[in-house]
């Protein structure tokens, strides 16, 4: 028997209930300010809010992976599986380099300052992870064409690394 359909689906379904559920226990008890001080050498004070992004973009991947789970339960094949463990250990990434980029203006949303609104942009990151790459690989061919007039068509316009006379 297959191993992805003896154990494998029932592992996955508990891997991505464990990120749904850790990823609220944990925003909850940073938010409470339960845990202080230093975890793993470093200072959870000044990093608490950004972990906080994090752990509602991993909400919003586990809460998506769970849904394409459901979805496609009886298609499940073993190339799918990397997919299931990655989503929201890269979800928790985006979600934190996304509002690092609303707050340097790099990316332009009006967003307002409190943390439900950054939170809340932090769970559409991770729910939406596949848009938002497409969105961060638009941004940085018309970041780093060369081209002044926006053209983001990625089709060689820009000169790379030459410097323009």
């Amino acid at each position: 028997m297959d191993p992805i359909h003896r154990f494998g689906k029932q592992f996955i379904f508990v891997y991505l209930l464990i990120w749904f559920v850790g990823s609220l226990w944990m925003m909850a008890l940073l938010g409470s300010g339960t845990i202080q001080g230093k975890l793993l050498g470093v200072d959870v004070t000044l990093y608490h809010e950004y972990a906080c992004f994090g752990f509602a973009g991993a909400l919003g991947g586990a809460l998506y992976g769970l849904r394409m789970f459901h979805e496609h339960y009886h298609d499940l094949t073993t190339q799918w599986v990397y997919w299931y463990l990655m989503r929201p250990v890269l979800c928790f990434g985006s979600a934190i380099i996304t509002i690092i980029l609303f707050q340097s203006g790099i990316l332009l949303l009006q967003v307002g300052d409190s943390m439900a609104a950054r939170i809340s942009v932090a769970f559409l990151t991770g729910f939406g992870y596949g848009k938002f790459m497409e969105k961060i690989r638009a941004l940085t061919t018309t970041f780093f064409s060369g081209s002044s007039n926006g053209n983001s068509s990625g089709n060689g316009s820009g000169n790379g690394d030459k410097p323009q006379p």
